[in-house]
């Protein structure tokens, strides 16, 4: 009985409050305020150059840079540079120039020849290595 007495009141509650009566709509809105301002100028700091730099020249003279072996897959042998020694280049290029040599290629920018029995002589420019090949491969075609 009471429950019947008290849906009445209820439906009336939930209309008012869905649309039955004002809808109600909050508008905020906040202005964007702009400025300029000219700043005094101050000291800059010096600009550094990120341009690349060449590295020091290499003496000329001759540079023991050791020797390299190479060992081939597959139990193939292998080759061996011995007294490998740069004019006008550091050890690391000419190591890198000879290994290719022992592998059969000639880096661009050099020529390969033979000097001796086993001797290898190589140019690159003024640049020049030497080096006595042991045990298979090189760069400098056969007769």
């Amino acid at each position: 009985m009471i429950l019947r007495a008290l849906l009445p009141l209820a439906a009336a509650a939930l209309l008012a409050g869905c649309g039955g009566g004002t809808k109600t709509t909050t508008v905020t809105s906040t202005p964007t305020v702009v400025r300029t301002v000219t700043a005094t100028p101050t000291a800059t700091a010096p600009t550094t150059s990120t341009r690349t730099t060449t590295p020091p020249p290499v003496s000329s003279g001759p540079r023991s840079c050791g020797r390299i072996d190479i060992t081939y897959p597959n139990g193939e042998g292998g080759s061996s540079a011995l007294s490998i020694t740069a004019y006008g280049l550091g050890c690391g290029e000419a190591r890198a120039v000879t290994r290719a040599c022992q592998r059969g290629n000639v880096t661009p920018g050099w020529t390969a020849r033979m000097c001796g029995n086993s001797g290898v002589e190589m140019h690159g420019g003024a640049r020049r290595i030497t080096f006595q090949l042991a045990g298979g491969g090189g760069c400098i075609p056969g007769p």
